[in-house]
Formats: structure tokens, C-alpha cells, sequence
């Protein structure tokens, strides 16, 4: 056998010489190579060599021309990538290590049914879903990038999309967008739409609602406490004024807080917060009958929106908020924890709006004069949490009452499901959740609400019932 292979080798030696006396780097040599090294005659390098010197036993004119031509077609396929590669490949990789997908989908029955008074209610039954799907990029420790996709209408307090319209496709927003930057331990800075940083509740914000601006977090941890304050310049628009002014509508959110772990198992935690409506009255009454805008949204949903004789907004929002929660995880087999949280409208004024205000664009002041010298201005939250979420067999339950003045608070932000939105309401609110599966869990939600004050607006009694399948991935 092996005889044989010698003879097979001077027989391809000689045949590859005479080729290439005549043709250099023809296709049939190329061809021939190829050939040998699947039958394993021979290697890869013994037919790297065998082309070499058959190319040098060339004529001169033929050797040098040949060569020019090999290099130039083994120049792309060099043995070292291009530079363009090699951080090609190196980013894919380092990318896949530090980029992190997740994200969820809701089936939601919902169930509504008011009573209007003078024998006259609604019922109204919509099967709904709610689809949201991010990624978040951490390039260094110190970074993060972030991108969240979220099903719905637009509206910033809901995710919520209804079957129906015959199998029309549905919508999906940018539900968030950000960037954020920890220099320090102590500090954290985040811009674009970005998710809420502060300590509160529904009776405030609404969980679907996303800050559009800039957000700060301090914070100082020590050995059983920590100090935090978050800080937020929120945008609410962005207007064409061409002159008349050059400050859009902002919110400037200033929070300060403590938790506390006095003894193991019990935790503590407080917070207050000022959130600073500025430039409100930039808005223009012309956005009353559209509640997709601030005034909008904000008539529709229990405020009375007011603007004086010049087209300025006359309504004011400077609130603040007191929120606290007590968290025993060791007092009884599962965790048990006390909330409370009120919040008051320094800055309203009915009587103000009352006498400054006109009547343009469903703008009516004096549908205010019900109220007396009554600011409606305030509100309150308190209720109680029992139990684990997030493990296969895991229960939890929750209940709280509130009650939401008129002008406590911008109706546009508040909790939509509570009420049906907005404000001048005040009722119960149960929930359930059961985890079939470490991703897969069941939600019954309950609402008995009604208006807090029936004089300006008539009675509006709601019974509400979400029940609720929710996979996370």
C-alpha cells in the first residue's frame, strides 16, 4: 500500500510540474488538488507546496504574472479577518452576554357595570389583552439601555387592548426608552421614557404610566437603614408658541424617604413627595373636547378644567404626598405589610376658579359653586398585603379603600382601573393572585366605587371584576 502511494505521489508531482510549465494555477491543477486531498493522498500543506514550486518552475513571464494573480485573489481570504471583522465577531459575542430579553402577556376578561341612577345602568363585558415585550442592554457595569414594547390605545395609563373591530390588527407603542448611568454608588441617573422611580401608589400613579424626561436617584444605605431621594424633571409638552413664551409644561418631582429595619423581619418605609406642576397654563382650552391631551383627559375624568378671559389655564397642581409601609416577613408564616398614603393639592383654589374663570369650550366655573369653599383637594389610600408572589404554589392577597378628591391630583396619571380613571371617586379594591407555575399566574381584581361627591356630576356607582392569566417569559 504504501509503495503504491509513493508511485501515486512522483505521478501527481509530474503531472502538477507539467501543468503548471503551461498553465500556472489552471483550473484543471486546482481541480486535482482538491481531488487528492479528499482521497487523503495528500495534506493540505503538501498541496500548498506541490502549487508553489510548480508556479516557480514556470517560465519567468508566467511565474510573475501567475503570482500577481494568486495574490490578488488570496488577499480577501487571508488567514487574518479584516479589521472590520474581528470587533464584528468579538461584539456579537459580548453582546449576547450582557443583553437580557423578557416580558409578558395579560388575558384580561373585564367586567363593568354602573348604576346611574333613575333606573338607568350599563353593563359592559370585553375580553382584553395586554402584550409587553423589552430588552435591556448592560454594555458596563455602571450602564444600561433599555427598550419596552407594550400593546394598547397610546394613552399613557393603560396597556390594555380590546378584542374585537372584526380581527383588525392591533397596535404596539414605545412603551419605554432610556438610558441610565450609576457614576456612584449613591447615585443613579436615567433619561428618556423611563419607568416611575418614586415611592407611591395607585392612588397617585397609575403602574402603566412611563416618566418622559429626566430622573436622579441618591441613596445611602447604613447597617439596619437607608436614606433615598429621587428627584424627576417629567415633560408634559412640548408647544408651538413661536415667541409668546419659551417654558413648556413640566413636572418637577422632588421625594425624600427613609426605610428602616428596627428588628429582623420588620421593615419600615417612608416617603414624601412634591410634585411641582409647572407652565400649566400654556395649555390651550382648544384641547378640551380631545382626551387624548392634558385638559382634555383631565375634563372627562371628574376635573373641571378652567381657563380665564385671556385662554389661560387657571387650574393649579402642586400636591404632596405622604406614603408609608410597614412589611413583616416573620411575624406569621407568610409576609404580612400595612400601607398608607395621602396627598393634598396646595395650590387649589375653587373659589379662584370660580371668580377669574369664563366659560369657553365645555369650560363652565360655575358648575364649581356645589362644592361651597370646599378645595377638593385631597386624598387618601390605606390597605393591607398578605402573602408571596412570584414561586409555583405562591399566594397573595391585597386590599385597600381610597378616596380621591376633584383637584388632588392631574386625573390624567391616576390608577384607570380604579373607577374607570380619574378622580372624585372612593371605593374598595380586593386582588388575588395564585402562581400555577414560576411563569404563569392567576389575578382576580374587585372594585365597589363610587363618586366621592355626587353633587356637580350625579351618581355614578361601579361594580368592576377584572380576572386575569398572565405568562411571563
Amino acid at each position: 500500500m504504501k509503495r503504491r502511494n509513493v508511485r501515486l505521489a512522483s505521478t501527481v508531482a509530474f503531472i502538477l510540474s507539467t501543468c503548471a510549465l503551461h498553465a500556472g494555477e489552471s483550473e484543471t491543477v486546482v481541480r486535482l488538488l482538491d481531488l487528492l486531498k479528499a482521497k487523503g493522498i495528500i495534506t493540505e500543506q503538501e498541496a500548498s507546496d506541490f502549487l508553489n514550486e510548480a508556479v516557480s518552475e514556470g517560465s519567468p513571464a508566467e511565474s510573475t504574472q501567475e503570482t500577481e494573480k494568486a495574490s490578488e485573489k488570496k488577499e480577501p481570504q487571508a488567514s487574518t479577518p479584516k479589521k472590520e471583522e474581528v470587533p464584528m465577531n468579538r461584539s456579537f459575542a459580548s453582546v449576547k452576554e450582557k443583553l437580557s430579553l423578557g416580558g409578558d402577556l395579560r388575558l384580561r376578561y373585564d367586567s363593568q357595570r354602573r348604576d346611574l341612577g333613575n333606573d338607568l345602568n350599563w353593563d359592559r363585558r370585553r375580553p382584553r389583552f395586554r402584550l409587553r415585550f423589552g430588552l435591556k442592554a448592560q454594555p458596563t457595569e455602571t450602564t444600561e439601555v433599555g427598550l419596552r414594547l407594550a400593546s394598547g390605545s397610546g394613552f399613557q395609563n393603560t396597556t390594555n387592548q380590546s378584542f374585537g373591530e372584526h380581527g383588525r390588527g392591533k397596535q404596539v407603542f414605545i412603551d419605554r426608552v432610556y438610558g441610565s448611568w450609576q457614576p456612584a454608588r449613591w447615585l443613579k441617573v436615567i433619561g428618556g421614557k423611563h419607568q416611575n422611580i418614586f415611592f407611591t401608589s395607585g392612588l397617585v400613579w397609575d403602574p402603566d404610566v412611563n416618566l418622559e424626561g429626566a430622573s436622579e436617584s441618591l441613596t445611602y444605605k447604613g447597617e439596619n437603614f437607608q436614606l433615598f431621594s429621587n428627584l424627576t424633571q417629567f415633560v408634559l409638552g412640548e408647544l408651538d408658541l413661536k415667541g409668546k413664551s419659551n417654558s413648556d409644561p413640566i413636572m418637577l418631582g422632588y421625594q425624600g424617604g427613609f426605610s428602616v429595619t428596627p428588628v429582623k423581619g420588620t421593615t419600615i418605609e417612608i416617603g414624601t413627595t412634591f410634585y411641582d406642576y409647572r407652565s400649566l397654563d400654556l395649555f390651550s382650552s382648544s384641547g378640551l373636547g380631545d382626551n387624548s391631551t392634558f385638559v382634555g383627559y383631565n375634563q372627562a375624568h371628574g376635573q373641571q378644567m378652567v381657563f380665564d378671559s385671556s385662554g389661560n389655564l387657571l387650574n393649579r397642581f402642586g400636591s404632596i404626598d405622604v406614603g408609608a409601609e410597614l412589611r413583616l416577613s416573620k411575624l406569621l408564616p407568610m409576609p404580612l405589610s400595612f400601607f398608607g398614603h395621602y396627598i393634598q393639592n396646595l395650590r387649589a383654589d375653587i373659589d379662584k376658579l370660580q371668580r377669574e374663570g369664563v366659560t369657553v369650550g365645555g369650560s363652565d366655573p360655575s358648575a364649581l359653586a356645589v362644592y361651597g369653599r370646599d378645595n377638593r383637594d385631597s386624598g387618601y389610600q390605606f390597605g393591607v398585603g398578605f402573602g408571596y408572589r412570584g414561586k409555583r404554589g405562591d399566594l397573595h392577597l391585597q386590599y385597600f379603600y381610597q378616596a380621591l378628591e376633584d383637584f388632588a391630583f392631574p386625573a390624567v396619571f391616576v390608577d384607570s382601573d380604579f373607577h374607570g380613571g380619574g378622580t372624585n371617586n372612593r371605593g374598595h379594591s380586593a386582588r388575588v393572585n395564585y402562581f400555577l407555575t414560576d411563569n404563569i399566574f392567576l389575578q382576580g381584581s374587585f372594585f365597589v366605587t363610587r363618586r366621592d361627591n355626587e353633587d356637580k356630576d350625579g351618581k355614578q356607582d361601579e361594580n368592576r371584576t377584572q380576572l386575569d392569566v398572565v405568562f411571563a417569559f
